[in-house]
């Protein structure tokens, strides 16, 4: 992850996500919830470095929305940083 000029609060977050992306590219199902719970980092430091990361453009944060009714966010990590995570490098 260098190069992208991270905080280490950011590369944290950024790593656990990465690691915790275990299906196809593009593919997530993690949380700003999972975050907090996978690295101890209180909710309200997990939504500034997400919100830091989507001004760098390196994640987006998509709604999870069933019948209309949203109920939770993902994290996604964009298709131009694929080649941080070890299994979507080729992509």
């Amino acid at each position: 992850m260098t190069n992208l000029n991270l905080t280490k609060l950011e590369e944290t977050i950024l790593s656990v996500l990465i690691d915790h992306l275990y299906a196809e590219p593009g593919f997530s199902d993690v949380s700003p919830q999972d975050l907090s719970e996978n690295t101890g980092i209180s909710m309200k430091s997990i939504r500034g470095v997400l919100a830091s990361l989507v001004k760098k453009d390196i994640i987006w944060i998509g709604d999870n929305d069933c019948q209309g009714i949203d109920f939770m966010m993902i994290v996604y990590l964009e298709e131009s940083h694929y080649n941080l995570h070890p299994e979507w490098n080729d992509c």
